[in-house]
């Protein structure tokens, strides 16, 4: 159950980097909502059995878990203002070119 936990959670991940700089940036600026929407996601398409509840809320917290590490590393938008992150910092690739 495990694994298939972490499977899924990166199968969401996946998702996630196919994305744009914009969405990333945006579903990083709103983690609680997002581990909300993961987490409802997740259990409605797994609901039926235990294993498959605990699937999801595996891959729920990986997801979650995961996002953190986003938002160290890449930064985040709090109250209007971009917040660094420690290892790329994102508003470079964000803003329009002049």
């Amino acid at each position: 159950m495990i694994e298939m936990g972490i499977v899924v959670g990166l199968a969401i991940l996946v998702l996630f980097f196919k994305s744009s700089w914009r969405w990333r940036i945006w579903m990083l600026s709103h983690p609680v909502m997002f581990d909300i929407a993961v987490f409802t996601f997740l259990t409605a398409i797994h609901w039926g059995t235990y294993s498959g509840v605990m699937v999801a809320a595996v891959g729920a917290l990986f997801c979650s878990i995961c996002f953190s590490i986003g938002r160290w590393a890449f930064g985040y938008i709090q109250n209007g203002m971009y917040i660094t992150g420690k290892v790329v910092n994102v508003w470079n690739h964000i803003q329009p070119k002049s």
